[in-house]
C-alpha cells in the first residue's frame, strides 16, 4: 500500500483546491446578477492574495527558467479558458423588481442605478471548461515538481490562474453585454 504524505502546504493546497471548485461549480449552475460596478472585484482580489503568497515572508522567490514556462504556460491556459467561459455564458434579462431587489439590498451603495440588467451562468459547458483546467493544471504541476520547478506547483500559482480565469471571462461577458446593449438599442431607435 503506498502511503500519502501531505505536508501542511500540501494540505491546503488541496483543501484551497477542493473549496475553489465548489465554489466556481456552483457559480456556472446558478443565475448571477452581473454588477458593472462589482465585477472585477473577485479578479483583482485572487490576483493580489496569489500575488502575496508567492513571496515567502522575509524572503525572496527565485524562478528558474523552468518555472517562467509553465507560470506562462498555465496562465494562458486560464486566460484561455476564461474566455471561452465568457463566451459559453448566457444571459437573461432581469425583471424590474429583481433589480428593485439587487439596488436595495446593496448596502455598500455601489450599484449604479440603471446599471445592473442581466444576469449570467454558464451551465453545464462552463463547469466542463472548469474541470478541463484543473485536470490540465494538476498534470502541469506534477510534471512541473517532477523538473523541479517549485514555484509554478504552488498555493500562489493556483490563485494567480483562478484571478486569471477569472478576469479573462469577466473581459469576455462585458464585452458581450456592451454589444447586447447596443443591439437593444439599435432595436428601440
Amino acid at each position: 500500500m503506498v502511503g500519502v504524505n501531505l505536508t501542511a502546504q500540501g494540505t491546503t493546497d488541496v483543501l484551497l483546491g477542493i473549496a475553489i471548485v465548489v465554489w466556481i461549480c456552483y457559480r456556472q449552475t446558478t443565475w448571477r446578477v452581473i454588477d458593472p460596478a462589482r465585477v472585477w472585484r473577485g479578479p483583482a482580489v485572487l490576483g493580489v492574495v496569489g500575488l502575496a503568497t508567492l513571496v515567502p515572508r522575509g524572503g525572496t522567490v527565485s524562478f528558474t527558467a523552468l518555472d517562467l514556462v509553465v507560470v506562462a504556460f498555465e496562465l494562458a491556459l486560464a486566460l484561455a479558458v476564461g474566455s471561452a467561459m465568457g463566451a459559453v455564458a448566457r444571459f437573461r434579462p432581469l425583471t424590474p423588481d429583481a433589480v428593485a431587489r439587487y439596488e436595495a439590498g446593496d448596502r455598500a451603495g455601489r450599484a449604479t442605478p440603471g446599471t445592473v440588467r442581466y444576469e449570467t451562468r454558464t451551465g453545464a459547458t462552463g463547469i466542463a471548461l472548469w474541470f478541463a483546467l484543473i485536470a490540465v493544471r494538476i498534470v502541469a504541476d506534477v510534471v512541473a515538481v517532477h523538473l523541479g520547478a517549485q514555484v509554478a506547483a504552488g498555493t500562489a500559482m493556483i490563485l494567480l490562474a483562478l484571478a486569471a480565469n477569472r478576469a479573462a471571462r469577466t473581459a469576455v461577458l462585458m464585452l458581450r453585454l456592451q454589444r447586447l446593449d447596443a443591439a437593444a438599442q439599435r432595436v428601440s431607435a
